[in-house]
């Protein structure tokens, strides 16, 4: 897939908008973090891999924190269990 775009300036950064069609492809959002690698005059534009301690710096640090539905407790047999 093949676009154009436009750049623009912004303080003092110059701002590369990409199109909302590339940016779901990518499943990209805005936030996400990506690579850019510069080959002579031409410039690509990646997801960046997110390493293990990346993943795990944005992890919930306790227990405590972690998402827990505890309503499967209260619910009864399904079938011939045996309580």
């Amino acid at each position: 897939m093949g676009s154009t775009a436009t750049l623009r300036r912004s303080g003092g950064s110059v701002i590369l908008s990409i199109p909302k069609a590339i940016v779901d492809l990518l499943a990209l959002d805005a936030g996400s973090r990506v690579e850019l690698r510069v080959d002579g005059n031409s410039l690509s534009v990646t997801p960046a891999r997110r390493t293990l301690a990346d993943r795990l710096a944005e992890s919930p640090k306790s227990p405590a924190t972690w998402p827990r539905v505890d309503d499967w407790l209260a619910d009864g047999p399904q079938g011939r269990e045996i309580l």
